[in-house]
């Protein structure tokens, strides 16, 4: 995974098809559930906005990116020294949120067509309309590490 394929595809200069090109093969199975995700950072800051997610939201829904990749780009900009957001206004409380529930379906919500669409609705309004059964399909837990490429 490289940082700046996802920020350039946040920025509207590369497709969904790109991304998920890129994306494919960021997480090494490096034990029984353990995996090393291997991303190369950005050199400089990029602002996070909900409208960013939305847009990736969006392309999983149309198929284009799949649903699993959240979990890579979720973990990839939580532990990434250049994807910021402003955890205390609501637009960047909902990004935080979301990218941690991404980074760990298995103890939050499966990544699927039905809970993207409610991250999608979450990133614009605010309102969680998640249920005690979103959260009955989890995936098996995993362990993952982090190795940046710089």
């Amino acid at each position: 995974m490289h940082a700046s394929v996802l920020r350039d595809f946040f920025l509207g200069k590369v497709s969904g098809q790109e991304l998920a090109a890129d994306l494919a093969g960021t997480t090494e199975r490096v034990g029984f559930d353990s995996y090393r995700h291997h991303m190369t950072d950005l050199e400089e800051d990029f602002p996070i906005e909900s409208a960013h997610l939305v847009r990736l939201c969006d392309a999983v829904l149309a198929g284009t990116v799949p649903a699993a990749a959240l979990a890579d780009v979720g973990f990839g900009m939580i532990a990434s020294d250049h994807f910021l957001w402003d955890t205390d206004s609501p637009d960047g409380h909902r990004v935080g949120d979301t990218l941690y529930d991404w980074s760990s379906p298995e103890i939050n919500f499966p990544l699927n067509a039905q809970t993207v669409a409610k991250f999608r609705h979450r990133l614009l309004t605010g309102e969680d309309r998640f249920t005690r059964e979103d959260g009955r399909a989890r995936p098996k837990p995993r362990r993952v590490t982090w190795r940046s490429k710089k």
